[in-house]
């Protein structure tokens, strides 16, 4: 089933609820309150942050911001203070941002915590894996304030990070195409190597490959039988897959950028694994491996990239790619991973 030119989540019919962009909220969530702490050095990023989310980040919901210019600083505010967000940098004087992390899931377990930094962020991937760190946020010139916005939001309110609809702004299209046997996965290559041609996006093969490795692991490595074997072969024809095992590929766009995710219904991999084979590519390790190695493509070959999990529920890949090159931040890429 292929949906052109949609412009709102909720008309897709049959899709999965929490893949739909949660539009609506009860008394009690707008009334939600949050405290973030922001951890670095520099007076004038921290101080920048948190004029931006103190006058200007959007949510349905209360924000309170504290700071602190190094770590010890904040394990005692936290001794005094909860915490629910805490974003730190990395490189700081005495003591870096993963010993602070550390010291916060130990002793804070249900505080959030994502890190930000100046430096090339896949060069501490290994260290994320080993943390626990599934958010690493780049410091860009200039920095992008809204995308802050959305990664608090990810962090504080989780369930509501699903949906492609919500990375694309007002005025957008979106299509979606529901593949339900193995034959669809080539219609959906068609309509995506169509949209990419079109924006005249770079290395366009190599995105491709990246997102048919991810479509063919949604379809053929999360469905699995009783005993917890993989229930189809890779590259058997599947004539009709169960509703429960249909990927919902969407792919849309707004005024700057496109924006492609594919969704599988059976959240089989967690964030650790995601890290793992990140860190595995970057080192090189990883080369020959037969699997992974799309998520690492997505993630070197576009602006960015987002990983939502509801394990045992639900896994979400949005890769978002400006069409205006001249738009384009940083080749420094970030890690976004939401997991429930």
């Amino acid at each position: 089933m292929t949906l052109s030119s949609v412009h709102n989540a909720n008309d897709f019919p049959g899709l999965p609820a929490i893949v739909l962009e949660n539009e609506s909220l009860n008394e009690t969530e707008k009334n939600q309150f949050y405290t973030v702490l922001i951890v670095d050095d520099d007076d004038v990023i921290r101080d920048g942050l948190v004029s931006y989310l103190e006058n200007f980040h959007e949510a349905p919901y209360q924000l309170r911001v504290f700071t602190s210019s190094h770590p010890s600083e904040a394990k005692a505010l936290m001794m005094k203070q909860s915490i629910d967000l805490v974003i730190t940098d990395i490189n700081m004087p005495g003591e870096d941002g993963f010993s602070l992390i550390d010291h916060v899931q130990t002793h804070f377990s249900t505080t959030k915590t994502a890190m930000i930094t100046a430096y090339k962020v896949d060069d501490y991937v290994r260290n994320a894996k080993k943390t626990g760190v599934f958010n690493i946020i780049a410091k860009t010139a200039p920095f992008d304030f809204e995308e802050l916005s959305v990664v608090v939001n990810n962090l504080l309110q989780p369930e509501t990070a699903f949906g492609l609809n919500r990375y694309l702004r007002s005025g957008h299209t979106m299509d979606c195409t529901v593949i339900k046997n193995s034959d669809d996965i080539m219609i959906v290559f068609n309509q995506l190597q169509s949209l990419l041609n079109s924006v005249k996006m770079p290395n366009v093969h190599d995105v491709l490959t990246a997102l048919t490795e991810a479509i063919t692991n949604a379809v053929y490595h999360v469905a699995k039988l009783p005993d917890g074997s993989l229930k189809y072969d890779k590259g058997q024809h599947i004539a009709a897959l169960d509703e429960s095992e249909y990927v919902y590929v969407y792919y849309g766009q707004d005024a700057e950028r496109i924006g492609i995710s594919v969704t599988d219904q059976g959240g089989r991999i967690n964030a650790e694994e995601i890290l793992f084979w990140l860190d595995r590519n970057i080192s090189g390790a990883g080369l020959l491996d037969n699997h992974g190695r799309g998520v690492y493509l997505i993630h070197r070959l576009v602006d960015r990239m987002l990983i939502n999990i509801m394990p045992g529920k639900r896994t979400e890949i949005i890769l978002l790619h400006q069409i205006n090159r001249e738009l384009k931040k940083s080749t420094n890429k970030p890690i976004y991973i939401n997991q429930l």
